[in-house]
């Protein structure tokens, strides 16, 4: 009998987002006959040993990030580049053991420059291959971008999650200019099925999607609950906690820490106003669900302040911002916003398991 081949996929523990848009490659590889090892650390660990509970699972440990409470984002990640080189390196080493440990013939990093190994072919999958610096900064963004060149020149090939074409969801990040052959452009990443959306019963009348790495996730939540406790709203939070339960705020607010996908896509297509952060995973699940949504950017991260900008230009979205966050102004905001959502192939998607048999042959 033919063994199989044994793939390593490790998602980069910033929030949740990367390890969410790996559950369907992950999927898509053990329907393909591969043997999927995850990499993970911290709460997107737990996600995916929760959505893959037999899989093998090894600890990938990385750098600690400490952010900021204020519009700092971008210059407190700066202040901590020692910092994240040495866990680029402390990956690496990691990587190394688990390699021959383990048997690896190839590995996937979502966003993570430190899993990679000369020894078997590697893959890289990001939306951010050209970096957004703020306008305070933005003559240091042709430095940053080469650097993040040269840390992705270790891999064989990079799949960036969009549209090729001018209808695309992540702007100038992937779309600035023309990529090299390694590049490709996959389709969007979703744990969701799009379904014709008939006579749907509303069970909420807000779903507030909570994302993001600390102490922001914790700013952003109290901001939302403040304003909308006394409302008469019937509103679901899923916090981004997967470690947590679920409790209530008082009758209309419950508090659950994450959901199963299943459980997921029906809060999102049975509520009738979505709130979020501008992550590039929720994104996509919402485009794949047809669901528009009021998308409020992490304070100070550029990339989200871009996205949610870039696509309420487009229609898709409302932009709210945190400080001066009016969520009433912003409800009545999307009641009159009627985004056209065939303008992307929802369905269209690259075949993941070509490109890498193609690296394994």
């Amino acid at each position: 009998m033919k063994q199989k081949k044994k793939i390593l996929v490790s998602p980069l523990d910033w929030g949740l987002g990367h390890a969410v848009r790996d559950i369907p490659i992950i999927h898509e590889l053990i329907k393909n006959n591969f043997e999927v090892i995850i990499g993970g650390e911290g709460k997107s660990g737990v996600l995916l040993k929760k959505e893959f509970p037999k899989l093998k699972y090894v600890e990938i440990k990385s750098f600690e990030i400490k952010y900021s409470k204020k519009n700092l984002f971008i210059l407190k990640i700066l202040l901590q580049t020692p910092k994240i080189l040495l866990g680029i390196i402390k990956e690496h080493r990691q990587v190394q053991k688990i390699i021959k440990q383990h048997n690896i013939d190839l590995i996937i990093s979502d966003n993570r420059y430190g899993v990679y190994s000369k020894k078997v072919p590697s893959v890289f999958i990001s939306h951010q291959i050209f970096i957004q610096l703020p306008k305070q900064i933005k003559f240091l963004e042709k430095a940053a971008c080469k650097f993040q060149q040269k840390l992705t020149a270790n891999f064989n090939k990079i799949l960036i999650p969009d549209y090729e074409g001018k209808e695309n969801l992540s702007g100038k990040l992937s779309h600035k200019q023309k990529l090299p052959r390694k590049y490709f452009f996959i389709g969007i990443l979703s744990q969701f099925k799009s379904k014709k959306r008939l006579n749907i019963k509303f069970e909420n009348d807000i779903l507030v999607i909570i994302s993001g790495p600390e102490p922001q996730r914790t700013v952003f939540e109290t901001t939302i609950i403040t304003q909308l406790k006394n409302t008469n709203y019937k509103i679901l939070i899923i916090s981004g906690k997967p470690q947590k339960e679920f409790s209530n705020i008082n009758s209309n607010i419950k508090i659950v820490g994450h959901l199963p996908r299943k459980e997921m896509q029906d809060a999102i297509l049975k509520s009738k106003i979505i709130i979020s952060r501008a992550g590039y995973t929720t994104i996509m699940d919402l485009i794949k669900l047809q669901k528009s949504a009021i998308l409020i950017p992490t304070p100070g991260q550029t990339e989200q302040e871009y996205l949610a900008s870039y696509l309420k230009d487009k229609n898709i979205f409302i932009f709210g911002k945190q400080k001066n966050l009016d969520i009433n102004s912003s409800i009545n905001e999307l009641k009159t916003l009627k985004p056209n959502f065939e303008k992307f192939n929802i369905n269209k998607q690259t075949d993941i398991t070509t490109i890498l048999k193609s690296l394994l042959n």
